[in-house]
């Protein structure tokens, strides 16, 4: 696993904005902002750490999040959506799976 996937799996859960300072947010920042596909577990590591309401550090999650994708099969992409502990971000995943589908289909 990847030092900064590490270390965002020993920050935790995403913090709520009010719980947020400008440190911790521009850490997590940081260590989402990959520039190498993630490994099916290190993705299933950060599908579970998505915030109730920090959306700026949750989409910078979801892109890097999908970057799996690449490597794996859609059936278990799909079962690596459902883990996700945000209900919102787990729709989201879902359609812009099948918005790809869609197109790639066409």
């Amino acid at each position: 696993m990847h030092e900064n996937i590490e270390k965002i799996v020993r920050l935790g859960r995403i913090p709520k904005d009010d719980d947020m300072s400008d440190e911790l947010f521009n850490e997590y920042d940081s260590l989402i902002q990959v520039d190498y596909d993630l490994s099916y577990e290190e993705a299933e590591c950060l599908v579970t750490l998505f915030s109730d309401d920090c959306y700026d550090l949750n989409w910078g999650l979801l892109h890097t999040i999908e970057t799996v994708f690449s490597s794996i099969d859609t059936e278990r992409y799909r079962s690596l959506i459902e883990k996700c502990n945000n209900e919102e971000f787990r729709k989201i995943l879902c359609i812009r799976l099948q918005n790809y589908l869609n197109l790639s289909h066409e």
